[in-house]
């Protein structure tokens, strides 16, 4: 199990604005301006704060179509860097240095912060991130509603026992970097996010899984609503896992468990990024908006 980290949440709009600027000192010239963190604000407290985490190998740049929609429907949004990730070399290994822990604390700084901008607030992440939020739903009472897209609970549709004795393995063995598609190798779009990633890195992220996925058989989630949505024709995660994670929340009793299924979208994992060619963000944006501005 991961260490809890503690809540700190902000207490007003200015101190988060001064947090913000500590995790925004983080960016130095590494990182490309299109990946730092981001704030797209109201100048004021909003009803309404999202936080939204991009996946792994990728920055927030993934959501430059998407914050703003939500911005522009009242709520104030930010979107933080995650840690190794975002460089300007896109064949950087500084992801070998990346663990469970940090992912955990750099999304709970950021949530943290997140509660200064909003009276409510919801977190919304995919894939790797998907699963950070829903450890932030499973153990945190002041998020409104935690939003996982396309969550990695097991990967490339392996049974979950499978999937976490390949996690161990590649905790064990010598850190390797593959590509995402060994066809296009570094062409792999979008052409700022990396086109490989260590294995290292991937079992770190699957951490985070395995200790939602056993305490969801323990008791319910803190957050009032989870939502888990998904691609029916991904290659790269089991949804029947996901499926097994929501029954067992409903099962200890939560107060609302939500899932949304895609059955309209091509075989694919990113559906969030606007340069994924096959991410028919025309189906997939409009349907999350609705998920996430109707946050109880």
């Amino acid at each position: 199990m991961l260490p809890v980290p503690s809540v700190n949440p902000a207490g007003s709009y200015e101190e988060a604005l001064e947090r913000l600027r500590a995790l925004q000192a983080l960016d130095d010239d590494r990182i490309l301006p299109q990946a730092r963190t981001a704030l797209y604000d109201h100048n004021a407290r909003t009803p309404l704060a999202v936080l939204l985490l991009h996946g792994f190998t990728n920055h927030p740049g993934q959501y430059r179509e998407f914050a703003p929609m939500v911005h522009a429907r009242g709520a104030n949004v930010l979107v933080p860097r995650m840690p190794e990730q975002g460089d300007r070399n896109r064949l950087t290994r500084r992801m070998s240095r990346l663990t469970a822990e940090q992912l955990v604390e750099r999304a709970s700084q950021a949530l943290d912060i997140a509660c200064g901008f909003g009276e409510r607030i919801c977190i919304a992440g995919i894939s790797s991130s998907g699963l950070l939020c829903a450890y932030f739903g499973q153990y945190r009472a002041d998020v409104a509603r935690a939003v996982s897209i396309a969550p990695v609970f097991a990967m490339l549709r392996l049974p979950y026992a499978i999937s976490c004795l390949a996690t161990r393995l590649m905790l064990a063995l010598p850190d390797q970097y593959l590509w995402w598609d060994p066809r296009l190798k570094e062409k792999q779009r979008p052409p700022t996010a990396y086109p490989w990633f260590s294995t290292r890195a991937l079992a770190q992220t699957m951490r985070i899984g395995e200790d939602v996925y056993a305490q969801s058989r323990r008791e319910a989630p803190s957050a009032m609503s989870m939502v888990l949505m998904t691609n029916a024709h991904d290659p790269a995660v089991n949804n029947e896992v996901t499926h097994r994670v929501a029954a067992a929340w409903k099962k200890h009793g939560a107060a609302s468990v939500l899932q949304h299924d895609f059955a309209d979208l091509p075989r694919n994992h990113d559906i969030i990024d606007p340069e994924n060619p096959k991410a028919r963000t025309d189906i997939v944006y409009p349907r999350l908006l609705d998920v996430i501005l109707s946050t109880p």
